[in-house]
Protein backbone atom coordinates (compact mmCIF):
# COMPACT_ATOMS: atom_id res chain seq x y z
CA UNK A 1 0.00 0.00 0.00
CA UNK A 2 1.44 3.82 -0.84
CA UNK A 3 2.03 5.39 2.18
CA UNK A 4 1.99 8.93 2.67
CA UNK A 5 3.76 9.17 6.39
CA UNK A 6 6.64 11.41 5.29
CA UNK A 7 3.69 14.38 3.92
CA UNK A 8 0.67 13.23 6.27
CA UNK A 9 2.87 13.27 9.43
CA UNK A 10 5.20 16.21 8.88
CA UNK A 11 3.53 18.54 10.97
CA UNK A 12 2.17 15.95 13.41
CA UNK A 13 4.31 17.01 16.54
CA UNK A 14 3.28 19.60 18.79
CA UNK A 15 5.64 21.81 18.07
CA UNK A 16 4.04 22.06 14.98
CA UNK A 17 0.72 22.12 16.58
CA UNK A 18 0.12 18.18 16.39
CA UNK A 19 -0.91 16.01 18.81
CA UNK A 20 2.23 14.07 19.39
CA UNK A 21 4.33 15.49 22.08
CA UNK A 22 7.49 13.61 21.48
CA UNK A 23 9.12 10.56 20.18
CA UNK A 24 11.79 8.72 21.29
CA UNK A 25 13.80 5.44 19.28
CA UNK A 26 15.82 2.79 20.69
CA UNK A 27 17.89 -0.04 18.80
CA UNK A 28 15.91 -3.13 19.66
CA UNK A 29 16.53 -7.02 18.66
CA UNK A 30 14.04 -8.93 17.11
CA UNK A 31 14.34 -13.18 17.36
CA UNK A 32 19.02 -12.24 17.35
CA UNK A 33 18.45 -9.52 14.10
CA UNK A 34 18.60 -5.76 14.86
CA UNK A 35 15.50 -3.73 14.66
CA UNK A 36 14.22 -0.19 15.84
CA UNK A 37 11.96 0.31 18.66
CA UNK A 38 9.75 3.93 18.35
CA UNK A 39 7.44 5.13 21.18
CA UNK A 40 4.96 7.88 20.85
CA UNK A 41 3.52 10.03 23.27
CA UNK A 42 0.35 12.09 22.90
CA UNK A 43 -0.44 15.62 24.17
CA UNK A 44 -1.49 15.29 27.89
CA UNK A 45 -4.77 17.61 27.22
CA UNK A 46 -5.64 13.95 24.69
CA UNK A 47 -5.13 11.30 26.97
CA UNK A 48 -8.17 10.13 29.35
CA UNK A 49 -7.59 9.19 33.19
CA UNK A 50 -3.64 8.42 32.61
CA UNK A 51 -2.69 5.58 34.13
CA UNK A 52 0.64 4.88 36.07
CA UNK A 53 2.27 1.63 34.33
CA UNK A 54 5.03 -0.88 36.44
CA UNK A 55 5.51 -3.02 33.18
CA UNK A 56 5.29 -0.85 30.12
CA UNK A 57 6.24 2.70 29.01
CA UNK A 58 3.28 5.22 29.14
CA UNK A 59 3.65 5.35 25.35
CA UNK A 60 0.37 6.09 23.84
CA UNK A 61 2.16 4.15 20.63
CA UNK A 62 5.27 2.27 20.07
CA UNK A 63 6.34 0.68 16.56
CA UNK A 64 9.49 -2.04 15.85
CA UNK A 65 10.59 -1.96 12.35
CA UNK A 66 14.25 -2.47 10.42
CA UNK A 67 14.02 0.97 9.63
CA UNK A 68 13.77 3.85 12.18
CA UNK A 69 11.44 6.03 10.01
CA UNK A 70 9.50 3.12 9.51
CA UNK A 71 9.41 2.36 13.24
CA UNK A 72 8.31 6.10 14.03
CA UNK A 73 5.65 6.33 11.31
CA UNK A 74 4.28 3.25 13.62
CA UNK A 75 4.20 4.63 16.52
CA UNK A 76 2.45 7.88 15.27
CA UNK A 77 -0.05 5.25 13.87
CA UNK A 78 -0.75 3.53 17.39
CA UNK A 79 -1.15 6.84 19.26
CA UNK A 80 -3.50 8.25 16.83
CA UNK A 81 -5.58 5.04 17.17
CA UNK A 82 -5.44 5.60 21.06
CA UNK A 83 -6.74 9.47 20.56
CA UNK A 84 -9.55 8.29 18.68
CA UNK A 85 -10.73 5.19 21.28
CA UNK A 86 -10.31 7.59 24.08
CA UNK A 87 -12.28 10.24 22.66
CA UNK A 88 -15.16 8.25 21.60
CA UNK A 89 -15.15 4.79 23.61
CA UNK A 90 -17.36 6.54 26.44
CA UNK A 91 -19.52 8.98 24.29
CA UNK A 92 -22.97 8.48 22.66
CA UNK A 93 -21.53 8.82 19.61
CA UNK A 94 -18.98 5.78 19.97
CA UNK A 95 -21.45 3.72 19.94
CA UNK A 96 -22.17 3.54 16.25
CA UNK A 97 -18.68 2.43 15.50
CA UNK A 98 -18.76 -0.62 17.87
CA UNK A 99 -17.81 0.98 21.01
CA UNK A 100 -20.72 -0.14 22.69
CA UNK A 101 -20.07 -4.07 21.89
CA UNK A 102 -16.39 -3.31 22.57
CA UNK A 103 -15.48 -0.55 24.61
CA UNK A 104 -11.80 -1.45 23.95
CA UNK A 105 -9.15 -0.40 21.05
CA UNK A 106 -9.77 -3.60 19.46
CA UNK A 107 -9.90 -3.52 15.89
CA UNK A 108 -8.78 0.15 15.11
CA UNK A 109 -6.22 0.81 12.64
CA UNK A 110 -4.86 4.26 11.87
CA UNK A 111 -2.89 4.68 8.34
CA UNK A 112 -1.67 7.72 6.73
CA UNK A 113 -2.56 6.47 2.82
CA UNK A 114 -3.86 8.54 -0.05
CA UNK A 115 -7.35 6.81 0.38
CA UNK A 116 -9.08 5.88 3.74
CA UNK A 117 -10.12 2.13 3.11
CA UNK A 118 -6.06 1.60 3.15
CA UNK A 119 -6.70 1.46 7.11
CA UNK A 120 -8.88 -1.33 6.67
CA UNK A 121 -6.61 -4.04 6.23
CA UNK A 122 -4.64 -3.69 9.74
CA UNK A 123 -8.33 -3.44 11.21
CA UNK A 124 -9.54 -6.12 9.69
CA UNK A 125 -6.71 -8.20 11.01
CA UNK A 126 -6.63 -6.93 14.24
CA UNK A 127 -10.07 -7.74 14.29
CA UNK A 128 -9.85 -11.60 13.23
CA UNK A 129 -6.58 -11.85 15.52
CA UNK A 130 -8.67 -10.69 18.74
CA UNK A 131 -12.08 -12.31 17.30
CA UNK A 132 -9.90 -16.07 17.12
CA UNK A 133 -7.90 -15.33 20.22
CA UNK A 134 -11.16 -14.87 22.78
CA UNK A 135 -12.92 -17.51 21.08
CA UNK A 136 -9.79 -20.21 22.02
CA UNK A 137 -9.58 -18.83 25.42
CA UNK A 138 -13.05 -19.60 26.19
CA UNK A 139 -12.95 -23.15 24.48
CA UNK A 140 -14.40 -22.49 20.99
CA UNK A 141 -11.96 -22.74 18.56
CA UNK A 142 -9.32 -25.41 18.13
CA UNK A 143 -5.31 -24.16 17.82
CA UNK A 144 -2.06 -26.19 16.42
CA UNK A 145 1.06 -26.18 18.16
CA UNK A 146 4.36 -26.36 15.73
CA UNK A 147 7.66 -25.51 15.74
CA UNK A 148 8.84 -22.60 13.86
CA UNK A 149 12.40 -21.69 12.22
CA UNK A 150 13.75 -19.77 15.36
CA UNK A 151 15.29 -22.43 18.13
CA UNK A 152 13.13 -22.47 21.19
CA UNK A 153 10.35 -20.76 19.39
CA UNK A 154 6.75 -22.48 19.28
CA UNK A 155 3.61 -21.45 17.31
CA UNK A 156 0.58 -21.76 17.76
CA UNK A 157 -2.45 -21.54 14.66
CA UNK A 158 -5.69 -20.65 15.10
CA UNK A 159 -7.86 -19.97 12.21
CA UNK A 160 -11.83 -19.60 12.01
CA UNK A 161 -14.54 -18.13 9.50
CA UNK A 162 -12.59 -14.63 10.34
CA UNK A 163 -9.96 -13.64 7.85
CA UNK A 164 -6.85 -14.47 7.80
CA UNK A 165 -4.71 -16.70 10.18
CA UNK A 166 -3.86 -16.03 13.97
CA UNK A 167 -0.58 -17.23 15.03
CA UNK A 168 0.58 -16.75 18.73
CA UNK A 169 4.60 -17.25 19.22
CA UNK A 170 5.88 -18.38 22.60
CA UNK A 171 9.63 -19.23 24.37
CA UNK A 172 11.43 -19.70 28.04
CA UNK A 173 13.47 -16.60 27.88
CA UNK A 174 17.01 -16.90 29.02
CA UNK A 175 16.02 -15.41 32.20
CA UNK A 176 13.53 -18.60 32.63
CA UNK A 177 10.33 -16.47 32.12
CA UNK A 178 7.84 -16.97 29.24
CA UNK A 179 7.08 -14.76 26.72
CA UNK A 180 4.24 -14.59 23.93
CA UNK A 181 3.81 -12.72 21.09
CA UNK A 182 0.17 -12.66 19.09
CA UNK A 183 -0.59 -11.55 15.71
CA UNK A 184 -3.02 -11.95 12.64
CA UNK A 185 -1.78 -12.11 9.04
CA UNK A 186 -3.18 -13.29 5.58
CA UNK A 187 -0.35 -16.36 6.14
CA UNK A 188 1.67 -17.87 8.62
CA UNK A 189 5.03 -16.27 7.80
CA UNK A 190 3.58 -12.52 7.60
CA UNK A 191 1.84 -13.38 11.29
CA UNK A 192 4.60 -15.22 12.70
CA UNK A 193 6.88 -11.59 11.22
CA UNK A 194 4.36 -9.63 13.26
CA UNK A 195 3.73 -11.53 16.45
CA UNK A 196 7.78 -12.18 16.84
CA UNK A 197 7.93 -8.29 17.38
CA UNK A 198 5.09 -8.44 20.00
CA UNK A 199 6.63 -11.11 21.99
CA UNK A 200 10.21 -9.67 21.96
CA UNK A 201 9.10 -6.71 23.69
CA UNK A 202 7.04 -9.52 25.93
CA UNK A 203 10.54 -10.84 26.84
CA UNK A 204 11.89 -7.58 27.23
CA UNK A 205 9.70 -5.82 29.48
CA UNK A 206 8.96 -8.67 32.07
CA UNK A 207 12.66 -9.35 32.40
CA UNK A 208 13.01 -5.45 32.96
CA UNK A 209 10.48 -5.97 35.63
CA UNK A 210 12.15 -9.42 37.46
CA UNK A 211 15.91 -7.16 37.32
CA UNK A 212 14.30 -4.31 39.29
CA UNK A 213 11.93 -5.33 41.88
CA UNK A 214 12.98 -7.05 44.60
CA UNK A 215 10.86 -10.60 44.42
CA UNK A 216 11.98 -10.54 41.04
CA UNK A 217 9.38 -12.39 38.11
CA UNK A 218 7.04 -12.93 41.60
CA UNK A 219 7.21 -9.51 42.67
CA UNK A 220 3.56 -7.97 42.69
CA UNK A 221 2.17 -5.56 41.15
CA UNK A 222 0.13 -2.49 42.67
CA UNK A 223 -3.85 -3.86 43.32
CA UNK A 224 -4.72 -1.24 41.10
CA UNK A 225 -2.37 -2.00 38.07
CA UNK A 226 -4.60 -2.29 34.98
CA UNK A 227 -5.46 -6.04 34.22
CA UNK A 228 -2.94 -5.81 30.99
CA UNK A 229 -0.05 -5.76 33.05
CA UNK A 230 -1.16 -8.37 35.66
CA UNK A 231 -2.27 -10.77 32.64
CA UNK A 232 1.25 -10.05 30.91
CA UNK A 233 2.92 -10.92 34.31
CA UNK A 234 1.07 -13.61 35.45
CA UNK A 235 1.58 -15.56 32.18
CA UNK A 236 5.40 -15.02 32.11
CA UNK A 237 5.46 -17.01 35.19
CA UNK A 238 5.29 -20.91 35.30
CA UNK A 239 2.17 -20.98 36.82
CA UNK A 240 0.81 -19.22 34.14
CA UNK A 241 2.55 -20.96 31.38
CA UNK A 242 1.19 -24.10 32.71
CA UNK A 243 -2.53 -22.84 32.05
CA UNK A 244 -1.72 -21.50 28.86
CA UNK A 245 -0.70 -25.09 28.04
CA UNK A 246 -3.33 -26.63 29.57
CA UNK A 247 -5.63 -24.52 26.77
CA UNK A 248 -3.46 -25.61 24.05
CA UNK A 249 -3.37 -29.18 24.50
CA UNK A 250 -7.00 -28.98 25.17
CA UNK A 251 -10.22 -29.72 23.11
CA UNK A 252 -12.83 -27.07 22.31
CA UNK A 253 -15.92 -27.67 25.11
CA UNK A 254 -18.12 -25.37 23.30
CA UNK A 255 -19.97 -25.37 19.79
CA UNK A 256 -17.46 -22.42 17.32
CA UNK A 257 -19.79 -19.27 16.47
CA UNK A 258 -19.68 -17.59 13.18
CA UNK A 259 -18.06 -14.00 13.19
CA UNK A 260 -20.60 -11.54 13.59
CA UNK A 261 -19.30 -8.17 12.47
CA UNK A 262 -20.52 -5.48 14.15
CA UNK A 263 -18.45 -2.40 12.72
CA UNK A 264 -16.76 -2.25 9.44
CA UNK A 265 -16.03 1.50 8.51
CA UNK A 266 -13.40 4.42 8.87
CA UNK A 267 -13.64 6.60 12.04
CA UNK A 268 -13.80 10.42 11.39
CA UNK A 269 -12.28 12.69 13.58
CA UNK A 270 -9.87 15.58 14.62
CA UNK A 271 -7.23 12.69 14.19
CA UNK A 272 -8.58 12.57 10.55
CA UNK A 273 -5.79 15.14 9.06
CA UNK A 274 -3.27 13.08 9.76
CA UNK A 275 -3.87 9.40 9.12
CA UNK A 276 -7.48 7.67 8.39
CA UNK A 277 -8.67 5.72 11.10
CA UNK A 278 -10.64 2.49 10.81
CA UNK A 279 -12.43 -0.03 12.78
CA UNK A 280 -13.64 -3.33 12.63
CA UNK A 281 -15.77 -4.89 15.18
CA UNK A 282 -16.96 -8.74 15.67
CA UNK A 283 -19.21 -9.39 18.77
CA UNK A 284 -17.21 -11.22 21.01
CA UNK A 285 -17.75 -14.38 23.47
CA UNK A 286 -17.75 -12.78 26.30
CA UNK A 287 -16.92 -9.79 28.12
CA UNK A 288 -14.38 -11.32 30.51
CA UNK A 289 -11.97 -9.77 28.88
CA UNK A 290 -12.60 -6.77 29.77
CA UNK A 291 -12.71 -7.83 33.42
CA UNK A 292 -9.93 -7.83 36.03
CA UNK A 293 -8.68 -11.60 35.95
CA UNK A 294 -5.43 -11.65 35.62
CA UNK A 295 -5.35 -15.20 34.06
CA UNK A 296 -7.02 -14.80 30.97
CA UNK A 297 -4.77 -14.46 27.98
CA UNK A 298 -5.27 -11.15 26.36
CA UNK A 299 -3.58 -8.25 26.67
Amino acid sequence: MLSLAAFRYRNVLTLAGGPIERLEITDTMVLGESAFLANAYLRSDLIVRPRARELYSQANGSGTADSPMVARFMAISEALERWAHWQLHESSEGRKYGFGVDPSSNGLAAFPGLFKRQARSGALMEAAERFNLLNWWEGRLPALESATRWPGVRAVTICSEAPGLTVILFKRTEAGLFAYGHAAAGDFTAACRKAAMEMERHAQVVAHFATTHAGGIHAQLAPDAHPIERRSLFFAREEGHELFLERLRSQPAKPAVEPNLVYDGPVPGPWSRYADVWRVVYEPPSRRFLGMEENYFLW
